[in-house]
């Protein structure tokens, strides 16, 4: 038996016995809790950097609780999308669908790839570098989503709104828990934590660690490939607090985690024959359903005809290229086949030192390093005469410093003053290698591109009268970027000043209902196309006449909305209704290129770069609502609309595809113009004794378009989750069915081309790439606490 197999076997057999040893008998007896006691519970969130209730912050914002993470089952990046309208997470583009980038898109501020995020991610207020630290924080106390431009208090990569990951306090009293999850395709988690004083009311902590893997949910078919979509994950984190006076609170935490994930699935789907030329048989068939400016292309999504079907199996010599550290940046041990490897690490440190009742000052210290390699199949299709193999490697590091001046007295006023600094960095190599049987190329340095920004900020609120509060913020950020070669040399460097402001007017209609306005400006920071100079003169000359350039300029965004937020019937329901508008200026896209060799007509190489190809305007409602229906039945709703039309875009591969060149009028690509969710959960009592819950909910997401041209959306998603817990004593069973109806349409698309020996289809796009949905899952799970 092989390690991972022994492993797997190991957890089935912990979580069997945890499961097995508490069934017992139980006599149903529901108990009706007092018709008094209808109040939704108060969530308290730090969108400003400080506590306030989320009902009477005046900052479109939802807050995921432990409870609502715990309940629904909330474990992945994913996870957090279907539970929150709006937001769309990606990790679909270049031909990839795996976990090396994944992006946040919010309010349809759909980035054309992951390495331009709209929307960042943060823990505790300290930055982090990957949206995939959401998943290593394992149980936090709330997921904290802010929407609109969030850099007065938030900075840099804040353009379309922050993901605030906020952890628990240690317990005070030793505790823990030992939580078991099984379900079906091999998946298994374990999860453990422990938490206590070291020092009575002085020192406390919080240890956990978790593990969790699970089979590919898709065959691969070529040559009995074995599954796609493999996944591992193991992580560990700490936290702790100390109080070493009444005035000084010390927070510091700390998590690593580690990916091991076998080649990615995505459907790949040829709008043209593609040829095996060993045998001349159709390896690929043709799905095209019409034709686009003389292109066969596609006007709907095809049927699900074709079986997926990948090289998944490095030959010799991309291994011993992949064990070669010459030129490499990230650690070679972290993969040796096809697949994605990472490494994570994040710390932080976090001092609040109440100077007096009023006045607090508040430093936070950050750090991130991040590892991964990835070895994709191009082709994404299986064929032992052809092959396309692409290696990518990236490293990430940076640091962060933050001070704050923090003032909160009796009287109208309060408010905060702070700067900070980010010194982050990024080193990146990368392979292709095309060729018949197959002979890898050597590996290319990427360069190294650096980025320092400085911010000022201030956040004031003055109670104009005891119903109108007036907030101004704002933050001056200069961002200093450059491109440095793989020799070390430097190759540009570019300073950007930038002043960021926010205002608020809120009003207090009663004491049940606020109403305020906002006007905000958001700055993505600028980039450069460092790879634009390593790559040779045809590929230069193509990729300048697509329009891209060393330099891209910051994206810009002016926002403006209005909000309510209240509750009625007593305090039995909250709701909170916005509406936006935003302009977005000097959008970031991404240039996708394959390239025919003048001098080798057998040969071809792909280019990838981004520029600023457009304007935008996006508009949109949010509404959100907690309804206490009875003691024991609980409703959540929350829906979101969102508007587009493009202004102004180019994208020369797209034009030859489409011979569109005015895409005024069309709509952003990448994001669901309609979305929702509705949840039902009920709770009772079992023989007076045994607490149980049953919840059920059903996300719905419109499909969306694949590019700018808008002759092609994806289906309307609609998914359906059930869960239930039984709790007995110290003990917590679930049980839970993911996607019940099995809903398989594809969540994303990405226009592609079809590669074969001929290269005969890169002038313009001939295929597309869709990322896919997890399926039915079923599972059980078993938690036990210890105090």
């Amino acid at each position: 038996m092989n390690q991972a197999n022994s492993s797997r076997t190991i957890k089935l057999s912990l979580i069997a016995s945890l499961v097995a040893s508490t069934c017992q008998p139980l006599l149903a007896q529901q108990t009706t809790a007092n018709e008094d006691q209808l109040v939704i519970e108060k969530i308290e969130v730090t969108a400003r950097k400080r506590s306030e209730n989320l009902q009477e912050v005046p900052v479109a914002v939802s807050a995921l609780t432990s409870g609502d993470i715990e309940k629904q089952g909330i474990v992945a990046v994913m996870d957090i999308a279907d539970n929150t309208p709006g937001l769309v997470v990606s990790n679909n583009f270049s031909g990839k669908t795996d976990r090396s980038v994944q992006s946040f898109t919010l309010r349809g501020f759909s980035p054309s790839s992951g390495a331009e995020a709209t929307t960042s991610v943060f823990i505790d207020g300290v930055p982090v570098s990957s949206t995939t630290a959401v998943s290593s924080i394992g149980s936090p106390e709330r997921i904290e989503v802010l929407r609109g431009p969030q850099s007065a208090y938030f900075g840099r990569n804040t353009f379309a709104g922050a993901i605030n990951v906020v952890n628990k306090t240690p317990n005070q009293e030793w505790a823990g828990s030992v939580t078991a999850t099984a379900g079906n395709y091999g998946y298994t988690r374990l999860r453990g934590d422990v938490e206590g004083t070291l020092i009575d009311d002085k020192l406390s902590f919080r240890l956990s660690g978790e593990t969790y893997e699970k089979d590919g949910f898709w065959d691969n078919h070529y040559q009995d490939g074995g599954r796609l979509g493999d996944q591992k994950t193991t992580m560990t984190n700490l936290f702790v607090q100390a109080n070493p006076t009444d005035n000084l609170t010390l927070k510091a935490f700390g998590f690593y985690s580690k990916d091991e994930d076998g080649p990615a699935a995505s459907a790949f789907i040829s709008a043209v024959d593609i040829l095996d030329y060993a045998t001349f048989d159709v390896a690929v068939q043709g799905q095209s359903n019409c034709v686009i400016n003389g292109n066969p292309y596609f006007c709907s999504i095809p049927t699900k005809a074709d079986p997926l079907s990948y090289n998944t199996k490095a030959s010799p010599e991309l291994k011993a290229l992949m064990a070669n550290p010459d030129g490499r940046v990230a650690d070679t041990g972290l993969l040796n086949d096809y697949g994605m490897g990472r490494e994570f690490y994040h710390a932080h440190f976090i001092a609040d030192w109440d100077i007096t009742d009023d006045v607090t000052l508040s430093s936070l210290t950050g750090m991130n390093n991040e590892e991964w390699v990835l070895l994709n199949d191009i082709a994404h299709y299986g064929n032992e005469y052809f092959q396309y193999p692409f290696l990518v490697d990236r490293k990430n590091e940076d640091v962060s410093q933050e001070f704050r001046v923090s003032y909160a007295g009796d009287g109208p006023l309060t408010g905060s003053f702070g700067v900070s600094y980010l010194d982050a960095k990024r080193n990146g190599s990368q392979t292709t290698a095309i060729s018949f049987y197959p002979v890898p190329q050597r590996v290319s340095q990427t360069g190294e591109s650096k980025a320092k920004t400085l911010g000022v900020f201030f956040g004031l609120s003055y109670e104009l009268n005891d119903k109108t509060t007036l907030s101004v913020e704002g933050r001056y950020q200069q961002d200093e970027i450059s491109a440095i070669s793989a020799e070390g040399v430097l190759l540009a460097k570019e300073k950007f000043s930038n002043f960021l402001p926010r205002l608020i007017l809120d009003y207090k209609v009663n004491d049940e209902l606020m109403v305020f306005g906002t006007i905000s400006k958001g700055v993505n920071p600028s980039a450069f196309n460092t790879n634009l100079l390593a790559v040779e003169d045809y590929v230069r000359e193509a990729a300048e006449a697509a329009g891209v350039a060393l330099t891209v300029d910051p994206e810009e965004v002016n926002n403006y909305e209005i909000g309510m937020k209240g509750s009625l019937m007593g305090g039995a329901m909250n709701y909170s209704l916005g509406a936006y508008y935003a302009q977005w200026n000097k959008q970031i896209n991404r240039i996708n290129l394959v390239i025919n060799d003048p001098q080798n007509p057998t040969a071809a190489t792909s280019y990838t770069g981004v520029a600023n190809a457009g304007d935008v305007d996006l508009w949109g409602l949010e509404l959100e609502t907690h309804w206490m229906l009875t003691a024991n039945l609980r409703l959540n709703a929350s829906a979101a609309y969102i508007g587009s039309e493009i202004n102004q875009h180019s994208n020369a591969a797209l034009s030859a595809l489409s011979g569109v060149t005015d895409f005024s009028g069309k709509e952003q690509p990448g994001t669901s113009k309609y979305s929702g969710n509705l949840g039902l959960e009920y709770s009772g009592t079992i023989a007076n004794e045994y607490d149980y819950f049953v919840r059920g909910d059903y996300v719905y997401k419109s499909g969306q378009w694949v590019n700018q041209a808008n002759f092609l959306k994806t289906e309307d998603i609609h998914k359906v989750n059930l869960r239930a817990g039984l709790y007995i004593g110290d003990l917590e069973l679930q049980a839970y069915v993911k996607n019940v109806f099995d809903n398989d349409e594809y969540m994303t698309g990405y226009d592609y081309y079809a590669f074969d020996a001929s290269f005969a289809y890169f002038s313009t796009n001939s295929g597309i790439v869709m990322a896919m949905q997890e399926p039915r899952t079923v599972g059980i799970q078993a938690k036990y606490s210890f105090y």
